[in-house]
């Protein structure tokens, strides 16, 4: 199966993989190609410029070596994913913008998606948790 690892995902597998769910740490050990958003290592960096997070490493250079030694495809933003975000429901409570692209880029590119963020699966694409 083709997975797409969200930002909270990626973090835990990383660096906390004792929080990650069962079904969730079976699909990224088993044989699944598993994918990131350049989205997240956004997202990381700007939490981190914040305070909200407090992780090594410090530089998206440095996660995508982290994401090449666990074999994790960097998943570039196109124009055809933004595209699709002024088509995404507009969902009461979850308007986070992080997110919002990498559903439009799990749906696009056919991937489920692997998160705890219960919001995805409102809209539409097969969630692992």
């Amino acid at each position: 199966m083709n997975f797409l690892l969200d930002t909270c995902a990626l973090i835990d597998m990383i660096f906390a993989p004792h929080r990650l769910s069962k079904n969730a740490a079976m699909a990224i050990e088993g044989d699944n190609a598993l994918s990131v958003s350049i989205v997240s290592f956004w997202e990381i960096m700007i939490k981190q410029q914040i305070g909200k997070l407090d992780i090594e490493p410090t530089s998206a250079q440095e996660l995508q070596h982290i994401c090449d030694n666990f074999g994790i495809d960097i998943l570039q933003t196109e124009i055809d994913d933004i595209d699709l975000v002024r088509n995404l429901p507009l969902i009461k409570g979850h308007g986070d913008p992080f997110d919002r692209l990498i559903i439009c880029q799990a749906q696009r590119h056919q991937l489920s998606v692997i998160t705890s963020d219960r919001q995805f699966s409102r809209y539409g694409i097969d969630v692992v948790w």
